[in-house]
Parts: C-alpha cells; structure tokens; sequence
C-alpha cells in the first residue's frame, strides 16, 4: 500500500465512479481499477459494493476513508509545514464567502499585491452553515458568516457591522421617504436571495414577524445582482449595506423602522488544523485591514 493508492482511493470514494474518477486523476480507467482491487487485496476486504458499473462504498470503505482522510491532510500539512519552514512565500488561502462584490475585490486585491505568489480558492455559499460545514471538513481555511451560532470548535473575530435598509429604485413612490415601516411593504415586489442564503431567511424571519410574507419575484445569487434589478425597477429589496458603500450604490436605501439590528461579518476558522504561512498572513491581513484584534 502507498499514497498514490490512498489518492486513488480517495477520489473513486467521493465520486463512486470508476470512469469519472479516472477522467479526474487522468488515468486509463483499467489501470485505475487494477490500483483499487490491488488496495482490497492487500486489506483482505472489499471496499465498494458493486452492481453493473454503479460502485458504492460499504462498511469497510467507509471506515477506510475515514483514516485515508487523515493521511492525506497528515501528508498536506507536512509538505506546507516544511515550505514554511524553508521560508517560501509561495502557498494558497481557500475560504468561503457570500459577496464577490466591488469591495471584495479590491480587499482581496490589495493581499494579492503584497503576496504575489499567494493562490486562492474561492468558495462562494449563501448559507453559512454550509461554510461552516466544510470549515468542520478542513475543506477551508476561513469563511466569512453573519451567523453567532457558530460550533464550539470554530473561533470567529467581529470584522464589521452594517445596518439593513430596504432598497428601492430611484423612481420608486417611496423613494422621497427617509424612513419606511413594514406596513408599506406588504403589497411590494421583492428582489431576493436564494432561499438557503442565511440573511435571507433573516429578512423573511423579520417580514413574517411584521405579519406578511414577502412577494419576491426574483431569487439571485448575489448583492450585486439584487443591486442592478432593483436599480432596474423591478422591486425592492433588504440590503445590508455600511456607511462608505451608500455613497456609491445606484439605488435609494431607506431606514426600516422596526428594526433593531446589525448585520455583522465575521471571519471564522476552525482551531484544531495547521494554518500554512500564507493562511496566518491572510488572516493578519484581514485583521489589519479591518481595524480589529482578536
């Protein structure tokens, strides 16, 4: 048994197909299966349930994954271990985020300036617990969430805080007023996040309180895209937004009487894992760049 195998090993487990698996790792697909029944063969067992070309994993493999998990990032962490160590700048920062806005960018842009040789692995989620999820999964190094209800094995530091306005176009009957209550907004049309994005189902929350459920007509992905409908005509929305972004946004933002709330970022990460150099710079960085100490 080796690591190659282990790898092998890992990839067939996450697909459950030979041939996808082989298209991944980009080996003939005999030779791939050839690797996997000489594993069985040297753990006495096999390792998926077999039917025509469908393969599953059973009890054994899924015990066996478990520990090959753990090799591989022993392996992973050893190598970046030992390249930080040797004083390499050269590393990766993956973390998971919901906005990919303006600002976003030219935050991350300004870390990628002072650390060229630094790549990144963006994971874009709505739903908070899902990055926290794969936090808990050592699929990532950070993730940005609004969420307080975080697991006990993950740390969070407060980055910022934004009000909730509601979002109107310019042309909008409700754009002269500074101030709205929730009875205005029971026969208006909603641009929206995605039903599992987690401030969304904060806004629905809020509405639901105020005794109305919120017509939304179209579901987004992103701010930015909310944004442009709105700016558009084509309804309102809820819209986290802080001070220095008001002043550039393309559409009227109005106070939400009723609402006693901050929508507050966190950066979140898991403790129990080895952050490479790159990582403990990114999160420097963040800190510095967000006024904030841990």
């Amino acid at each position: 048994m080796d690591l190659l195998q282990i790898k092998y090993f890992q990839t067939v487990a996450r697909m459950q197909h030979m041939t996808r698996a082989a298209g991944v790792l980009q080996i003939a697909q005999p030779a791939l299966s050839a690797m996997i029944a000489k594993l069985e063969e040297d753990l006495g067992v096999p390792l998926f349930n077999r039917t025509g070309r469908n393969i599953v994993l059973n009890e054994y493999g899924k015990a066996f994954l478990k520990r090959a998990n753990r090799i591989l990032k022993e392996v992973e962490e050893g190598r970046q271990e030992i390249s930080d160590l040797s004083g390499s700048e050269i590393g990766s920062v993956s973390f998971a985020t919901t906005s990919l806005n303006k600002e976003f960018g030219n935050f991350i842009g300004n870390f990628a300036r002072l650390y060229p040789k630094v790549n990144f692995h963006i994971t874009q989620l709505g739903d908070d617990r899902e990055k926290l999820h794969l936090l808990d999964k050592d699929e990532i190094d950070f993730a940005f969430i609004n969420t307080v209800d975080e697991p006990s094995n993950i740390s969070t530091m407060k980055l910022a805080e934004e009000d909730i306005y509601l979002a109107v176009p310019p042309s909008h009957s409700l754009a002269s007023y500074r101030t709205v209550s929730f009875e205005n907004l029971r026969d208006e049309s909603f641009i929206g996040l995605r039903a599992n994005y987690s401030q969304q189902e904060f806004c629905d929350e809020l509405c639901k309180k105020n005794g109305f459920v919120p017509n939304i007509i179209c579901e987004c992905s992103e701010f930015t895209a909310v944004i442009n409908l709105v700016e558009a005509g084509l309804g309102v929305s809820f819209l986290p937004c802080s001070e220095e972004e008001k002043k550039e946004l393309p559409v009227v933002l109005l106070k939400i009487d009723g609402i006693d709330f901050k929508n507050i970022l966190r950066l979140a990460w898991k403790e129990q894992r080895y952050f490479s150099k790159a990582a403990r710079n990114f999160r420097g960085y963040v800190m510095q760049y967000f006024n904030t100490t841990v």
